[in-house]
């Protein structure tokens, strides 16, 4: 078996077996990638726009909350956003990638705008649980706003198995912030790594 051959039968047992398969799914690239060699990119906060709470529109779903529950939410996406971002800001550092947060205009040649249309809460109790979920779509983009790439994302987190020890880490996962804050941390990495494969292919 030639050399180059063996690689890609091991790269494709390592992504069957070992679960290094990547943590994306494209819907679009631009050929030839332009992001080869870049080093910095702007980053939008979050964009909630038609956002579906399991299988309801945000509004119809917090309409049987009380100002307390709203508020929370309300919240809670906001640590969704400060999550995402810390982590896709590090990660991305750690690979040489400056990742600078913004609201507004921007010198950065590229952009990335995270959009959620999905969010889940999951539930806990003591007899049973269900895990949270966020779907995430990621674009690059122009500055003015043209699309070079899009992917979907995606993290379920688990509520931590009841009546065990808990570290402060799984006891913020028994609430339903908690575990979007997680999910947004897995995505953020998650993010960081789809950047790096565009930046140095």
């Amino acid at each position: 078996m030639h050399r180059r051959s063996f690689i890609a039968a091991a790269l494709l047992g390592c992504a069957a077996l070992a679960g290094c398969a990547p943590r994306w799914r494209v819907v679009t690239q631009a050929s030839p990638d332009p992001f080869v060699g870049q080093r910095y990119f702007a980053l939008m906060p979050i964009d909630y726009v038609g956002l579906l709470i399991i299988d309801k529109p945000e509004d119809r779903y917090l309409a049987s909350k009380d100002g307390d529950d709203y508020q929370r939410h309300m919240a809670d996406k906001e640590s969704v956003n400060e999550e995402f971002t810390k982590a896709l800001v590090e990660r991305a550092k750690e690979e040489g990638i400056e990742v600078a947060p913004t609201t507004g205009t921007t010198s950065a040649q590229f952009v990335i705008r995270p959009y959620i249309g999905y969010m889940n809460p999951g539930f806990y109790a003591v007899a049973s649980s269900a895990p949270s979920q966020i779907r995430m779509t990621l674009r690059l983009t122009t500055p003015d706003g043209k699309v070079l790439d899009e992917v979907h994302l995606s993290s379920r987190t688990a509520s931590p198995i009841p009546n065990t020890t808990l570290s402060a880490a799984d006891a913020d996962k028994l609430s339903i912030g908690g575990r979007w804050r997680e999910d947004a941390r897995v995505i953020g990495a998650y993010a960081a790594r789809y950047l790096e494969s565009r930046v140095n292919p």
